[in-house]
């Protein structure tokens, strides 16, 4: 335990204080689940978290005794009334400060006075869409932010043409963390092309869009590409940064030239990643941001999503959670927004059935490939089954369910056990045809990544795993893949809120199981990670492109029974 370790390393100068530092230690661990790097340490923040009695005085006095925090050399860093692990504060530092340095050079293509002034239309673009436009041709590194519906999306495309306007041969790439991310951002350039001049159209269809670890030639020790073999690319524009974590981050970093334009995109709001340092949050606090203030743009703007759900994604990042959760059961029903109110005991009937309705239209679905030549690990584009498999996948996004909890009740297990039965437990070969699947490693040799979604096909020895997968060329292919071949495959009925970073769909479902009381929500009972809590929800709410159903979870006293039974009852089609 590292507690211990630290102890017989560094031991406390006061014996009877360890166990006010032990706290310490099991926060700033919590706080890495969260990808989080530091602790903010004040009576007012820690107070409810501690397990020692004592109050942040006592703690914040052992801390300083400790020796814990002293020299350049100690194991943590306390600075601004915040506590961090050295190794990821230093580490973080070092980001930040390539980054600041990346900032101040101008892009090697850019155009000087002696040019001609390319004409361009921005009529559009609005002012802040512009201003990013604008900055490729003065920034080396830019930080591009704003909500779902802001068109970062529209805006990554005008800045693209901007830049080939100017010099027609750069070297660009386009990368997300997920393959999910990279393919709809490939989409969405390749559907912007259809409509510019044969070799504009041209130059942006040869844009290759590949994951990070794609980029980097990821291996199980790190990354082949480094300082001594680098990126060979003019311009590289990364989406979804949020959910880059300061591992990737440093790889990209070490392997991209200085000399490259780097463009970062993405929403702060939404959840950190699952690795250690949420480097897009950290660059959007208020002090650090500052720094950027000359390459930074965000966009407030809303282009889709406007209405209910717009509404229901601003007041979940502006509330306190339990403000939030208790308007969201008084809101009235809409076409696009369903609000279900129930007990813990078991997941509301409609979410079952309408789970298992698009369950079994996977499954008929399925029936168009009984014919596929499953002994083909490539879906020839030119074949019958291309068509249907497109059609399969297709329909696989038009529904996700979430959850914040992997176990438990009305967790994304809960959901897999009451879908799946004993079918669960006897893995992937025993699961019906039509069972959507997650990859949960990356496995380079199928080109796979981890969080890939696919759909189960055929039975028996024909049964076969389809996914889109995206190579190395940045184009995405159909695949059959035999079910033993993929070392961790799980269920995809319902998906983890933070697997579905990067994914939209028409419709979500969102069971959130916090126990809520309508009648009287003590403040209390949601401070301890609110924060964390709220991007949970917000990341939720905007995966959704039409429809959201929220499933809130109620404590089961009378008054609640007949206030959450009315309230069912009206939201049930």
């Amino acid at each position: 335990m590292i507690s211990e370790v630290l102890k017989s390393r560094i031991p406390p100068k006061n014996p009877s204080e360890y166990k006010y530092l032990q706290d310490f230690i099991r926060l700033l661990m919590e706080a890495l689940d969260r990808g989080e790097l530091s602790i903010a340490v004040n009576e007012q923040t820690i107070c409810r978290e501690l397990n020692t009695k004592g109050g942040a005085a006592k703690h914040l006095k052992a801390l300083q005794n400790s020796g814990w925090i002293e020299g350049d050399n100690s194991p943590m860093v306390f600075h601004d009334n915040r506590l961090s692990w050295r190794r990821w504060h230093e580490e973080m530092h070092s980001v930040i400060d390539n980054l600041k340095s990346r900032s101040h050079k101008t892009p090697f293509y850019s155009l000087n006075n002696k040019q001609t002034i390319i004409s361009e239309d921005y009529s559009t673009l609005n002012s802040e869409q512009i201003s990013a436009v604008k900055a490729i041709a003065n920034n080396n590194l830019i930080l591009l932010s704003g909500g779902p519906g802001t068109g970062k999306t529209s805006t990554i495309i005008q800045m693209l043409i901007k830049a080939l306007l100017i010099k027609c041969d750069l070297k660009i790439g386009l990368a997300a963390p997920t393959g999910k991310a990279t393919r709809r951002l490939e989409e969405a350039i390749q559907k912007a092309g259809l409509s510019l001049k044969s070799n504009l159209k041209i130059n942006l269809s040869r844009i290759p869009c590949l994951t990070l670890h794609r980029w980097l030639q990821a291996i199980e020790s790190g990354f082949l590409k480094c300082k001594t073999n680098p990126l060979q690319l003019d311009i590289l524009i990364v989406d979804e940064m949020s959910m880059v974590d300061l591992s990737l981050m440093h790889g990209l970093l070490n392997a991209l030239p200085e000399e490259s334009q780097l463009i970062l995109v993405g929403d702060p709001d939404q959840l950190p990643p699952i690795g250690e340092g949420a480097v897009w949050h950290t660059l959007h606090e208020k002090d650090t941001l500052n720094r950027f203030n000359h390459c930074s743009i965000h966009l407030t703007k809303l282009y889709r999503n406007k209405g209910v759900l717009a509404d229901l994604a601003i007041s979940a990042r502006g509330n306190e959670l339990s403000t939030f959760l208790n308007n969201l059961i008084n809101l009235p029903p809409s076409t696009k927004l369903k609000v279900i109110s129930s007990t813990k005991e078991s997941i509301p009937l409609h979410i079952i059935t309408t789970i298992r309705q698009h369950q079994n239209q996977l499954s008929e679905l399925t029936k168009e490939l009984d014919s596929i030549d499953t002994s083909n690990t490539q879906v020839p584009v030119t074949s019958t089954s291309y068509k249907y498999a497109e059609d399969l996948l297709g329909y696989l996004e038009k529904l996700i369910v979430l959850s914040p909890k992997r176990y438990g009740l009305w967790s994304v297990d809960h959901i897999h056990k009451t879908l799946l039965g004993n079918r669960l437990g006897e893995g992937v070969l025993s699961w019906p045809e039509g069972t959507p699947v997650i990859c949960t490693r990356n496995q380079y040799d199928l080109n796979l990544a981890n969080g890939d979604i696919g759909v189960i096909i055929g039975t028996n020895e024909k049964k076969r795993l389809l996914f889109r997968v995206n190579t190395n060329e940045g184009k995405n292919n159909l695949k059959l893949i035999h079910p033993l071949r993929v070392t961790k495959i799980d269920p995809a009925l319902a998906i983890t809120i933070h697997k579905s970073q990067g994914s939209e769909a028409n419709h979500v479902i969102c069971l959130w199981p916090n126990t809520i009381n309508t009648k009287n929500v003590h403040k209390s009972e949601f401070m301890i990670n609110e924060d964390y809590e709220r991007k949970l929800i917000y990341t939720a709410i905007t995966r959704a492109k039409a429809r959201l159903d929220i499933a809130i979870c109620h404590e089961d006293t009378e008054d609640n029974k007949n206030e959450v039974d009315s309230r069912t009852d009206k939201m049930i089609d």
